[in-house]
């Protein structure tokens, strides 16, 4: 209807350790411009992305996100199958990530990037 509906704050996360890759955990986001400077400031080697579509990128938008803005080494999906009305596989980001390294663990079980 054309309203806008205000659905909380976004926010992410980039975990640097010590030792070890640099992680962006990007929450439940939209794609923005600003994904650049992240990519610039901390060089996340491993992307968390949500591909849900529903208060979140939907795949194909979260597979533009990452070519355009970082150079993962690892990208998984997330924040998708939890409830009815998002999208239930990542098979949408699959198709549209041509070229990336998508890595989509089991549910409850480890994965390595």
């Amino acid at each position: 209807d054309g309203r806008n509906l205000y659905l909380g704050a976004a926010c992410g996360l980039v975990i640097r350790p010590r030792e070890g890759r640099t992680v962006y955990h990007m929450g439940d986001t939209e794609i923005f411009g600003d994904m650049a400077l992240i990519q610039e400031l901390f060089a996340p080697s491993i992307g968390l992305v949500p591909i849900g579509d529903r208060f979140t990128m939907g795949g194909r938008t979260a597979a533009l996100a990452c070519a355009k803005y970082f150079t993962f080494d690892a990208v998984i999906p997330i924040h998708y199958a939890t409830f009815p009305i998002i999208d239930q596989t990542p098979d949408k980001f699959i198709a549209a990530a041509q070229g990336q390294n998508v890595v989509v663990p089991q549910v409850g079980e480890p994965a390595e990037v």
